[in-house]
Formats: structure tokens, sequence, C-alpha cells
């Protein structure tokens, strides 16, 4: 059999030596905890008080001191918070600006700051403090000092950085001395921003340590950043004088290049501020329009010609037009065109701009139809005669009446008979013959005229246009008394006396006119459409009516002798109206004229030579005068 021990013994006689053995360093461990406590509580107790050792502010050793010894020593070491270095920097021009913590309103308050770094291991779990008190004694322990920040001084110091960094944008300048262009560049406007500025100090006052701080400067351009262009512009305008001229000589103008001189452009130059296609500002340079303008118009009137229309007679059985005398163009100076042209090259190399000149067509011009202008109908004629009229009469009366055929008035137009008769001289084909003028019976140029005015005025009477100036002669002549009677002549004297009417209907007018030399007569007519109107004359009325007064005999020595001449021939005076009413198509009144003509009362005027008995010639002269073919009839020009 067999039987199993158990070995207990021997287990037993192990397990007490272990116990034994653990017995030596549990003890030595309690030992060793109480001496630290014991240790701790005497650490303790030794800081009673005080700081414990190892806590700094700022590198400021505040251990083992009692908060008010710490808040002394943390006063009088104050500069190491308050005179912390800063440097703002401008990052564009690398300006720099130093400054202290204390600069810029940081102040300690020592006694918070004392308390602060008394609490150290002093709050919070025991175990927390603990460790705060081993890691002050072991590795050191800085506290965050307790500051203060006077904003107010913050901005103080920005603005007046401020001050120093910001300036306006200044535009680009052209300066103009005399014949020197100079540029002005333009300056950037700049401007701190003061609220980033203090954005990024508050962390760094806050924290307590040196920085180099850039500061945020806004540019902004000016609205006009370059004036280069400008400038270049300026010197082409101002490089030299400008000089207008004819393409094309212009028969009978002598006009010499005109010169704009470089005083006249530095003058006229004138400056303005202008958006670009990019939308930005520029200087816009150019000559004043006002001045140049009114400089070329007094050239204007050396080019400027009316136009002239053609002549034409209305052919009855084909109504059309027959042209006698061709149109003249018009022409004048193409002001703003010539001015545009000029601005184009006042900036250019190209100092010669061609003076524009323009044709002016007349509407009457030598292609235009009958049916064009309206004219087709005969609406005015009259005639007058001049029978025993002297050869120097006829012949005044052919000149002038020749000046008057086929022209064209148009609708609206005032015709004006001196604008056609033009100057009455010898040098223009006129002869001699009597006038009277300034109440005297003289040698002049022109007799014979006044027959043309009056047959002129007679058909525009009855063709019912508007009559503007009209004179009557000063007294009463035998030629115009026949046919229309009284009251019914026009005397012209250019250029103070003139016969006018106005065109007054839709249609133009032509002017037609015929001198008879077999019947001794003179013809107007006047064709346009035919309106409907209807011309009736009153008259004439004779009011204030005077005898003529007693004959006038003047002996002349240069007649031969036995010779006798009737100079003028008597006529009462008077004033004399005559009424004319116009009609319109629909037989309702349309005008009423009253012309009023006021003839003084003339006498015979004779003239005799040697040799001649007036006495025996007073009763019988009239007659022999007459048989022997020495009448003279005369007309009165004022």
């Amino acid at each position: 059999m067999q039987a199993n021990y158990p070995v207990t013994g021997k287990k037993s006689s192990w397990g007490t030596r272990l116990g034994w053995l653990s017995v030596g360093p549990m003890s030595a461990l309690v030992v060793l905890l109480v001496i630290l406590l014991l240790t701790l509580v005497s650490y303790q107790q030794r800081h009673d008080g005080r700081i414990y050792t190892g806590v700094y502010v700022n590198s400021i050793d505040l251990g083992e001191l009692t908060p008010a010894e710490a808040a002394n020593r943390l006063t009088a070491e104050s500069g190491q918070i308050d005179g912390i270095p800063l440097t703002l920097v401008d990052p564009a021009t690398g300006r720099e600006w130093s400054l202290t913590s204390g600069d810029l309103g940081v102040s300690l308050d020592a006694a918070a700051t004392a308390e602060l770094a008394f609490q150290v291991g002093r709050e919070g779990a025991s175990g927390g403090q603990l460790e705060a008190i081993f890691d002050a004694w072991y590795y050191g322990l800085q506290v965050a000092p307790v500051v203060t920040l006077d904003e107010g001084q913050v901005f103080a110091q920005l603005d007046q950085i401020a001050g120093e960094v910001s300036q306006a944008p200044v535009n680009a300048s052209i300066q103009i001395e005399g014949e020197q262009v100079s540029l002005q560049n333009s300056q950037v406007g700049r401007a701190l921003d003061t609220a980033n500025a203090y954005e990024r100090l508050v962390p760094v006052l806050s924290n307590l340590q040196p920085a180099r701080i850039e500061l945020l400067v806004h540019e902004s351009k000016p609205p006009i950043y370059d004036a280069t262009a400008a400038a270049v512009d300026i010197g082409s305008i101002l490089s030299g004088p400008m000089r207008f001229y004819l393409e094309t000589p212009i028969d009978g103008i002598d006009l010499e290049p005109i010169t704009v001189s470089a005083d006249n452009l530095r003058e006229w130059l004138r400056v303005r501020l202008v958006e670009n296609e990019a939308g930005e500002a520029v200087y816009d340079l150019f000559i004043d329009e006002v001045a140049l303008r009114g400089w070329l118009e007094a050239y204007a009137d050396k080019v400027a010609r009316e136009p002239e229309n053609a002549r034409f007679y209305f052919d009855d059985p084909t109504q059309e037009l027959v042209l006698v005398e061709p149109h003249v163009n018009g022409r004048a100076l193409d002001v703003d065109g010539t001015i545009a042209l000029f601005n184009e090259q006042v900036k250019t190399p190209n100092r010669s701009v061609p003076l524009i000149i323009n044709d002016i067509l007349p509407a009457a011009h030598s292609g235009v139809t009958a049916a064009e202008l309206g004219i087709k109908d005969l609406i005015g004629e009259r005639t007058t005669w001049f029978y025993g009229s002297s050869n120097n009469r006829k012949h005044n009366i052919a000149r002038a009446a020749a000046n008057f055929y086929g022209i064209v008035v148009a609708p609206g137009e005032e015709f004006s008979f001196n604008k056609y008769i033009g100057d009455i001289s010898l040098e223009e084909g006129y002869e001699t013959g009597l006038v009277i003028l300034g109440g005297q019976t003289i040698e002049g140029v022109g007799g014979g005229v006044c027959q043309v005015s009056t047959t002129l005025f007679q058909s525009v009477f009855w063709a019912g246009l508007d009559i503007g100036k009209r004179l009557e002669h000063g007294y009463r002549v035998g030629y115009y008394d026949d046919g229309e009677g009284p009251g019914m002549d026009a005397t012209v004297y250019n250029p103070l006396v003139d016969f006018t009417f106005t065109n007054n209907t839709e249609h133009y007018l032509l002017i037609e006119n015929y001198y008879n030399e077999q019947f001794e007569s003179l013809t107007f007519k006047i064709y346009s459409t035919d309106i409907g109107r209807r011309v009736e004359k009153v008259g004439p009325f004779f009011d204030n009516v005077q005898e003529p007064p007693a004959d006038e005999w003047n002996y002349n020595p240069e007649l031969e002798p036995g010779e006798v001449r009737q100079l003028e021939f008597a006529a009462e005076g008077a004033q004399v109206t005559v009424q004319r009413v116009v009609y319109n198509f629909a037989d309702e009144v349309r005008d009423q004229d009253n012309l009023i003509s006021n003839y003084i009362p003339w006498g015979n005027v004779y003239e005799y030579g040697p040799d001649v008995n007036i006495d025996r010639l007073a009763n019988w002269v009239f007659d022999e005068l007459y048989i022997d073919g020495e009448v003279n009839i005369f007309e009165d020009r004022p």
C-alpha cells in the first residue's frame, strides 16, 4: 500500500522566511513617507505666509517673500514689465518705430501679481498643490504678471504713427511755364489701419514679450496716376504754330496761309478730366473751341459767297424753264469741320490744316424744272412807257432792266431792288442825264432807272404780293401818270432808297422783263402758281392839291445861240392815296393796303442860250419846243 504524505512543514518554513524578509522594505517605505511628510510639513511651515521657492514673475524671483515684499520687489523692478521693447515696422518703406510696453499704456498691478504668485501651491486639489510646490522648487515656475492696458494710450500712439505714415493721394499734374512743360509725378495715398495694429498689439502686450510687428498700411492710387501721355500731348500741341491753308485756290480771293502761333495755342490750351475706356481718370487736353471758332469766323467772311440762282425765262408753249444764265454755287467755310480736322492734327507733327470749304447749291439751280419750283402761271404783268425820252435815258432803262431778267425769288424771301441793280455808275455802263437832287436840277448818272423800279412795283401790286419799302417821287412824273395814273410810282436811289417786296406764297416767283425800243415801253412779268388771288385797285384819291409854281427860266451860256430847252414840266402838288384790296381764292379779303404819295408842286423849268428873247417866247415857247423837238423830259431821282 502506498501512502501519500503531505509536505506542509517545508512549506511552512519558506513562508516564515519570506514574511520576515518583507517587513524591512515596508518599514523603510513607511519611514520614508513619514520623513517626506514631515519635510513637506516643515517646508509648508517655513513658507507660511510666504511665496513658495522657485516662483518667478518675468524672471523676478519672488520665492520666500511675503505678498507685500513681493509687491514691493515687483514695483521696484517694474521696468522689466513696462519697458519691454516693441518695434512697429512700415513694410513698404522699412521705417521703424521703437516703443516700450509702457509707451503703449501697459502698467503692472504689483499687489495683484504678488497675490497671484502667493496662491501658487495653495489653490486647487491637494495633489495639484503638491505638484505646483514641487514644480516651483525643482523647475522654477513663471507666473504671468497682472497688467492693465490703457486703450486710449495705445490709440494715441497709433494715431501719431498714422499721422507720419498716412498721406493723401495727389494727382499727377503738368506745369507750363513759358515754353517749358514739366510733369509732376503722382503720389499714392497711404493710410495706417489702426484697428488692425491694435488687434496685433493686444496679444503681444498681454504676453509681455519683445516683438516686431509689421503695420498694415492701405494704399490708394490717385484718380490721375500717370500724366505722361498728357505731357506728351502738350509738348506736341505747343511744338510749333498751326497753319491753315486753302487746298484749292479760290478765284478772286487772295488768302495767305493763316497761322495760329504757339502763343495762341498756349493761351487757348484747356485741360479737363475724362474717363478712358478702362474707366480711369485721365487728363484730356484740347484747344478752346470758342476761341478758335471766333478766330476762324473772322476768315469765314473772306471766303463766303452767297449762292446765285440760275436765271430763266418761262416758255409758255412748253410750260418749261429755259436757262438764260447758269447758277453760281455759294461758298462757306465749314468752321465745325475745320475745327474737327484741327483737333485731329494739333497733337501730331502735321502742323498744316486745310480749310474745309463747302459748296452751297442754290434751290434754283441750272437743272431745276418749272414743276419743281411751282412756276406755271402768269400772276402779274404791267407795262410803262417812256415816249420822248432822251437816248441816254432809254439806254439806262435797258441797262437797268437787264439786271432783273430771269430772277427767281424763293417763298418767304424778301426781294430788294438795290441788291440786283448794283452800282449805278459810268463804270457799270450807265450814261449821264439830268436829275433832281436837293431841289436842283443837276447833271447825274442813271436817269431812267426809276422807270424800271416803277414798272416792277406795278407788277408786284397786281400780283398781290406783300409790298415792303416803296417811296414815291418828289413830284408827279408824266411817264408814270400815263397808264396806272398818279400814286403808282416807286423811286430808288442805291443805297439810300430801295423798293422791296416779299414773296408771300408757297411757290417760287420768276421775274421777266421786256424792253421794247420800237414802242418805247418796258414790261414786267411775274410767273408762279396761280393760287386764286384777285387784286382790286381803288382810287387814286387827291387831297391838299396845290397849283404849280411860276415858270423858271435859266440862262445856259453853253447852249447854242438861239437854243431853248424845257427841262421839267409843271405838275400839281397833292397827297395821292391808292388803295389795294387783295382777295384770296374764296374771294375773302386777305390784305388791304393804303399807298400814300406826297407830291410837291413843280413848275416848268427852261434853259436858254445866247441871243434868246425871253419876253418874245413867253407865250408860245411850249408849242415851239415840241415842234422843234427840243423837249428834254426829266426824271427825279432823290
